[in-house]
């Protein structure tokens, strides 16, 4: 998605797309904001990354709360033919928008990362739940992903929304 966007972006600064001898100006498109970057083993000292507990709540300075918690561990072949034998954690998350306006999920940044390692994110369809594009102040949206867990236990499951701090949510799986 970022690359799609920096590709656009460069394309639109080139003049691209623009044909003929028309001389008048083709309004370049303000580029989206890109999330901050969520990606790494988080770190305490980080600026910009709120760390908590795998089924804890963080509320942010604008009025966002967040929370994860592993809701179980799975092998997706034991709810169908998905050709993956493998372990995932099922995580539930739920935003409860206290920010006194919409909340625009769209480009949201999640990131799995097991033992220090950046690991697989996955949709399986009747396990994981897409989040909504947007949630309404006052209410609170809930879905769910995949962090595919190897052998693991260790996971630190972060969150980018917007120009927010990222969230880390960190504990160990069991299962």
């Amino acid at each position: 998605m970022i690359a799609a966007v920096a590709v656009l972006s460069l394309l639109s600064l080139a003049g691209c797309g623009s044909g003929g001898e028309d001389d008048t100006a083709t309004p370049t498109p303000t580029p989206i904001p890109e999330p901050p970057e969520v990606t790494g083993t988080p770190d305490p000292q980080q600026p910009g990354w709120v760390l908590s507990d795998l089924g804890g709540e963080v509320e942010l300075d604008d009025g966002l709360r967040l929370s994860a918690e592993v809701g179980e561990v799975f092998v997706p072949d034991d709810f169908g033919s998905y050709d993956d034998s493998g372990r995932y954690a099922l995580v539930v998350v739920s935003a409860t928008n206290g920010t006194g306006a919409p909340l625009t999920l769209d480009g949201m940044v999640v990131e799995c990362v097991v033992d220090g390692i950046p690991a697989e994110r996955a949709t399986f369809d009747g396990i994981t739940v897409a989040p909504p594009s947007a949630v309404e102040e006052g209410a609170e949206a809930t879905w769910s992903e995949a962090c595919s867990l190897g052998e693991g236990q260790g996971l630190e499951f972060g969150l980018g929304i917007g120009d927010r701090d990222a969230v880390w949510f960190m504990g160990a799986v069991e299962g």
